[in-house]
């Protein structure tokens, strides 16, 4: 290795090392105030990288806050959780404690439930013992297929669990036929990428008053439950059933997929079905805290795009009746169209609803619930005010140039993480009363300190236009070093999805990238979420097309502002692969070199090897998914024809700069088969190329993979920069 080299290698592990250990904040296990109402505690959740053992560590520090002095009086130390926790769940009157740890021991992994009260251990078994435990894994935190919640009163807890499996012994060592079972060899279905553990699910509950475990029956055997929320009866919860027939499809991030809701009493064994599997997705439920039978939930169109622009509905339980509160957002006029490059405002306007529903959205008075969203390329908060029926929106105190991250609700209370480029936690706090009385509602409780030098030498601008004279934008944030005295490399990054959106955050490799001497550039093209459902809706049949064209623009924007002879990096995964594909392809002189994770390069391999075929036809000819035809799409050659023509595997031959592939090898997204024969094809016309191959799935996202991939890429990136 030589001096340079070892220098570079040097610099790019110290740097990152530095930025990936800062503590980021994600939740809050509990929030609330002394007799007095003048003294606030607040225990938050933290995490951080630990580069020595390779994983990620998780704590909670305790915060105790004076609301009438407007200071922080006490920070304690922190306290880390144990590793192997599966679970963790305070009781919402704060005396019980519900624990679920993992532990492996040769080749048997067993579980523990526990349930604290304040001190004392009032109930422990093991999951694995047949003789005490009726159901069997329980199923770890998932936002679409598993549960784990504490009634109102806190006397009970619902959760979901694998069903108990008999062992069985073989067809040959079986002394009595009842012995004989399936075989372990048996194919079992799960829900595909990120998501294979999870093949049964049984709802079960804790009784805590007389310790015992009962597993609901009667559960209907067509669909699995995967999200629920306790109503006003602690005897009942109302549940999301997903089918499971004729067969499965992918379901993370897919929040398009047909759902009903079922209303189940645990203590009569009933389960009624509320909906229909009709046109709608029906997902986070939360049950209003003191109304009976209402609850809201967020509501899409079936098939078409995996993310979309949200409604809010109020449902009638009892009557089955239900009322759209907050509709989606079609599309959003701007006021100003013609900016500038990087001379773009912040645009503040309500944009639509985008994300999922906090566990803890309520204020105590069930007044106000607890909403958060995008808004073009920032993260918002909002309150619906079930009063007044409007929305609020909590606009950061720091200004529009930040994201408001939503946290939990505590009484009248709104936890909130408030982040930019370069500050991974901010923890403020919004008194709900203050809306009514119009004074200043935030509080500062704690923020990370960065070093002076790194906290200011990083900034950002906002870039929008709006293309082919319509009125759906493109925008992208400029991050950079404001003390660069040199032409630095542009590294451009452009999301998957393709309905998903870059915003304004911390990302740990962003701010490391431009600490390293690159300049960032994210893109949001259109069909981008944040932006209305016009904006998802324009790009359903227009992929490796609208977004690619959309891409090139905004680049050629960043470089008229800038310096149009400094060196391009293009940088994505997953749908990303279609865009840089097609940009290395069509404009094979522009582009410096190509970074590609995971990426979608064969429209016809996807559609007919992904967990999600349905998304290859939404997107690329805006058509829906036939289970019964499947994918036998050799039926159709005029379709198969233009799945390869949309496909960047489809100008191989046009490539000149260096590619760098990185896959993982149990990726069910996009499968891994399809990066390494873009790689082979690349090998046979000479391009420089380098392919790593990770144990991982299609978000690589262990520590120690992610971590490698980033040294990897800048080491790749000096290696064939300027060569």
């Amino acid at each position: 290795m030589t001096s340079n080299k070892q220098e570079i290698l040097t610099s790019t592990i110290d740097t990152y090392r530095y930025f990936a250990s800062q503590p980021t904040l994600y939740d809050i296990e509990s929030c609330y105030r002394d007799s007095q109402d003048e003294i606030l505690h607040i225990t938050p959740y933290f995490s951080t990288i630990d580069l020595v053992r390779l994983g990620d560590l998780t704590y909670t520090r305790s915060f105790i806050y004076s609301l009438k002095s407007r200071q922080l009086l006490f920070t304690s130390n922190v306290t880390p959780i144990q590793k192997g926790l599966v679970r963790r769940l305070a009781s919402p009157d704060g005396t019980y404690l519900a624990l679920v740890s993992s532990e492996t021991k040769g080749d048997e992994e067993s579980q523990h439930m526990q349930i604290w009260h304040n001190e004392h251990l009032i109930l422990g078994y093991k999951v694995n013992d047949s003789e005490v435990s009726p159901h069997g894994k329980i199923l770890p935190k998932n936002d679409y297929a598993s549960f784990f919640e504490w009634s109102s009163d806190s006397k009970y807890l619902a959760f979901t669990a694998e069903e108990k499996q008999k062992t069985c012994k073989s067809y040959f060592t079986a002394e009595k036929l009842d012995e004989i079972g399936p075989p372990a060899s048996i194919y079992r279905e799960n829900w595909g990428e990120q998501m294979e553990t999870f093949k049964t699910s049984i709802v079960c509950i804790v009784d805590v008053a007389s310790k015992q475990v009962k597993v609901i029956e009667n559960q209907p055997k067509d669909f699995y439950f995967g999200q629920c929320t306790w109503t006003t009866n602690p005897d009942e919860f109302v549940l999301v059933a997903f089918r499971v027939e004729p067969y499965r499809l992918g379901l993370i991030f897919c929040e398009n997929r047909p759902t009903a809701l079922f209303k189940c009493n645990w203590r009569e064994n009933q389960w009624i079905q509320l909906t229909e599997f009709d046109q709608f997705c029906r997902l986070y439920p939360r049950h209003l805290p003191n109304q009976s039978n209402q609850l809201v939930y967020l509501q899409t169109d079936v098939y078409g795009a995996h993310s979309q622009c949200q409604r809010l509905i109020l449902f009638h339980t009892d009557t089955k009746e239900q009322e759209i509160l907050v509709d989606r957002i079609e599309n959003v006029i701007y006021s100003d169209r013609n900016s500038a490059p990087f001379a773009a405002e912040w645009d503040t306007q309500f944009k639509g609803l985008y994300l999922s529903l906090p566990f803890r959205c309520f204020s105590s008075d069930g007044r106000y619930l607890l909403l958060r969203s995008k808004s073009s390329s920032r993260i918002v908060v909002l309150i619906y005010d079930f009063l007044e029926h409007k929305i609020h929106s909590l606009d950061s105190p720091l200004g529009a140039n930040t994201s408001v991250l939503g946290l939990a609700v505590f009484d009248h209370f709104v936890t909130v993480n408030i982040v930019d480029c370069c500050t991974p936690y901010r923890l403020y706090v919004f008194d709900l009363q203050a809306l009514d009385r119009n004074i200043n509602g935030w509080y500062s409780i704690a923020e990370h300190q960065f070093q002076s030098e790194v906290k200011h030498r990083i900034q950002w601008k906002l870039d929008r236009f709006f293309p082919d004279n319509e009125t759906l934008p493109v925008e992208s944030i400029y991050v950079h070093t404001q003390d660069s005295e040199s032409k630095q490399p542009l590294m451009v990054w452009i999301h998957g999805g393709p309905n998903a959106s870059i915003s304004l955050n911390y990302v740990t490799d962003v701010i490391t990238y431009a600490s390293l001497g690159f300049d960032i550039l994210l893109i949001n093209y259109r069909g981008s979420t944040g932006y209305g459902q016009d904006s998802i809706n324009k790009l359903l049949g227009n992929i490796s097309k609208t977004d690619v064209k959309d891409c090139y623009e905004a680049i050629q924007r960043c470089l008229e502002y800038t310096d149009r002879t400094r060196s391009v990096i293009l940088y994505g995964a997953s749908h990303a692969g279609i865009i840089i594909g097609r940009l290395i392809g069509e404009y094979p002189n522009e582009y410096s070199m190509a970074v590609l994770i995971n990426p979608v390069t064969d429209l016809l391999h996807f559609s007919m090897t992904s967990d999600i075929p349905d998304w290859a036809l939404a997107q690329s000819v805006n058509k829906p998914f036939n289970f019964e035809t499947g994918r036998r799409y050799y039926t159709d050659p005029v379709l198969m024809k233009y799945l390869i023509e949309r496909s960047p595997i489809s100008l191989i031959e046009h490539i000149k700069v260096p590619v760098l592939l990185q896959l993982g090898k149990n990726d069910r997204r996009v499968p891994f088969t399809m990066g390494l024969r873009y790689y082979e094809c690349l090998k046979a016309t000479t391009i420089p190329t380098k392919l790593y191959i990770y144990d991982s799935d299609h978000a690589i996202g262990e520590v120690a993979n992610d971590s490698d991939i980033f040294v990897n890429t800048v080491l790749f990136i000096h290696e064939h920069l300027h060569r």
